[in-house]
């Protein structure tokens, strides 16, 4: 089903991870696959021990990526097999992301495939959460707060100063940012059923 969504990380005070999502966004699909990631301890560990190389894409980066990208006479952004070897080996993670066909939810496991690299730059699709038309559910991660928070779309109520996507709204889209709808705690996390009823609204 298409629902769109978005998938965030922080650590540290930054987001390391925003991660636009096509289809299954909803807390029964999308949701629940983050619950059981993060309600492993073994996943949580492992990923708080790279989310300090991990950072969001920047323009820097996409500079860098069409230089080289013009380097293998790739033009038009459609690469061949032989340029896809290069882009590969030049941009092992982004390749993955790129033409890995990512379900809903694999980005973090996706990163620990990953721990090995010095530096890991995720596509950045925070700014995905300001028009809640569009970004239907939305789920962040907050290592700091120690949270697992829940938000969904279709905000025409309004948002506070207090909202963590506040920032985002430009004050004139009828559609506010996604709200929050439901906050778990790390080390308290709720079993599949309770993870349900709360998110239901």
């Amino acid at each position: 089903m298409g629902t769109r969504n978005l998938t965030v990380v922080f650590h540290n005070q930054e987001a390391k991870i925003a991660s636009y999502g096509q289809f299954d966004g909803q807390p029964d699909s999308l949701g629940i696959k983050l619950l059981k990631f993060i309600s492993n301890p073994r996943n949580t560990e492992n990923l708080k021990e790279i989310l300090p190389k991990v950072r969001l894409w920047n323009d820097k980066d996409q500079k860098q990526q069409d230089e080289f990208l013009e380097s293998i006479d790739c033009i038009n952004g459609i690469l061949n097999d032989k340029q896809k070897e290069a882009f590969k080996k030049r941009y092992p993670f982004r390749y993955r992301e790129r033409y890995g066909k990512l379900t809903e939810g694999q980005i973090l496991e996706v990163l620990l495939e990953f721990a090995h690299l010095d530096e890991i730059a995720t596509t950045d699709a925070y700014d995905f959460a300001s028009d809640s038309l569009f970004c239907e559910w939305a789920y962040v991660i907050d290592y700091d707060k120690n949270t697992f928070e829940v938000y969904k779309g279709l905000n025409t109520s309004g948002i506070s100063e207090e909202d963590r996507f506040y920032s985002l709204y430009d004050g004139e889209n009828d559609y506010y940012p996604v709200k929050i709808i439901a906050s778990f705690p790390l080390d308290d996390l709720p079993d599949e059923n309770e993870f349900l009823l709360d998110c239901q609204s």
